[in-house]
């Protein structure tokens, strides 16, 4: 037989299989979308710590039990109820031929009590580096005009910017931040001039978990007539962020880190106070508050919402709110000391391990749930996947910044009994 002909036949026996089985439909929400697995319903929890089920609420993930996932800051799964949220509405949706853009009002609503903003401060993207993207785009920095970012920026924190200086002439000015976290501020402070224009950095670091003093950082840009721009896409869900007392001119985070939200979904706040004084990237359906194409007369609309132009995925993005009911059923401050004291245990663990070297800071004010290490004489970066093979730890190698590191995430579905599995594998392999 011919290739051709053979193409011609597997393409014929492939369609015949997809329009001849008449029992059942190919495709379904019941049958492709939903899983087959029995969730425990998540409990309805207090403010009170120690009555919080731990167990119940791994229950709510679908990956393995014996999988110990330690990787949130890369990717994080999102638990029961945020999957039946995407697939019920996207059901109801298709069944109604409705995109239901109206919905997603509600959420914003969520999203900005969620961080103790309104809601026209709050446009939803498809992650943080679009969110990074619209920020560094709105500006309209001229050539010289500088931007102060640091060597521990993510890519996708670090692109916007750097375009910015291929495209427009800005200039980007990069600062080595102090592994201590105690000097950041004064080396930030150091590095501006008059050219500066912009401060954009992480609220936590992607390379070490290091958490920046965001509001002190703000405030000296504010005294300078500097914007700032925070990347959050290692903190949003990680612990309690109040926005309004930070006060940043933008802050953009991913949903699908730490808040376990939908993959492709994204958090952008944008300052009532600056909203009036930028214009939007991009222009289409709902980013004016006047239309009239025959008088070619178009206003925009004073919110960040305006970033949301067109038809959007409106099952995702209730996703989003879900992922926010869940972790408000936890309490966003019970996330934050649960993450704390897996740190806490971890660091106990290793402590009398001088070969395993911690590049985060200890201090609760410069460190959070995530951090990351270093073993000695090793070559982490080749570790880290034998780690996943043989032991079923999944974390992430950190090549950034020439670190050469493994970065450990310590979320709410991990326990104690995972960290002492981590601690004596890497014992394991100092011995060896």
């Amino acid at each position: 037989m011919s290739k051709s002909s053979r193409r011609s036949f597997i393409k014929k026996n492939l369609l015949s299989g997809l329009f001849l089985t008449s029992a059942a439909p190919l495709l379904s929400a019941e049958n492709a979308l939903r899983s087959k697995r029995d969730i425990p319903s998540l409990k309805p929890y207090t403010s009170d710590y120690n009555n919080i089920d731990w167990n119940n609420v791994r229950e709510q993930f679908l990956f393995a039990k014996d999988y110990h996932y330690l990787n949130t800051g890369s990717l994080g799964p999102s638990p029961r109820i945020v999957l039946d949220t995407v697939y019920e509405t996207m059901e109801r949706l298709e069944t109604s031929t409705s995109h239901g853009r109206h919905e997603i009002d509600e959420t914003h609503e969520k999203a900005a009590k969620f961080l103790n903003v309104t809601a026209d401060e709050i446009a939803f993207t498809r992650n943080a580096t679009e969110g990074l993207n619209i920020a560094a785009r709105s500006l309209r920095l001229k050539p010289g005009d500088e931007i102060i970012i640091s060597t521990h920026e993510h890519v996708g924190g670090a692109s916007p910017w750097m375009a910015l200086a291929k495209d427009f002439g800005a200039v980007v000015k990069l600062v080595d931040l102090d592994f201590n976290g105690e000097d950041n501020l004064q080396i930030i402070k150091d590095a501006i001039t008059p050219k500066t224009k912009v401060v954009a950095f992480s609220h936590i670091t992607c390379t070490t978990g290091m958490k920046l003093p965001a509001k002190d950082i703000v405030q000296l840009c504010r005294s300078k007539g500097i914007y700032s721009c925070i990347d959050g896409a290692q903190s949003l869900g990680m612990f309690p962020i109040d926005l309004r007392d930070i006060n940043p001119d933008f802050y953009a985070s991913s949903g699908h880190k730490w808040l376990f939200g939908p993959k492709g979904t994204g958090v952008l706040f944008i300052n009532k106070n600056i909203i009036e004084h930028i214009d939007p990237v991009f222009a289409g359906a709902y980013t004016d508050s006047k239309f009239d194409l025959n008088t070619l007369t178009m206003d925009y609309r004073h919110s960040a919402q305006r970033e949301e132009y067109g038809t959007r995925n409106t099952p995702i993005t209730l996703g989003i709110g879900s992922a926010i009911d869940f972790i408000n059923t936890i309490g966003i401050e019970n996330v934050a000391k649960r993450g704390r004291e897996l740190v806490t245990h971890f660091r106990k663990g290793i402590a009398n391990t001088p070969e395993i070297e911690i590049l985060t800071p200890e201090s609760e004010r410069y460190s959070a749930s995530m951090l990351t290490i270093r073993i000695k004489g090793k070559d982490n970066l080749k570790l880290n996947p034998i780690l996943n093979k043989e032991k079923k730890l999944r974390m992430r190698g950190i090549y950034e910044n020439n670190i050469n590191g493994i970065r450990i995430s310590f979320a709410i579905f991990n326990s104690f009994q995972e960290v002492d599995v981590l601690v004596n594998s890497l014992k394991e392999i100092v011995k060896k």
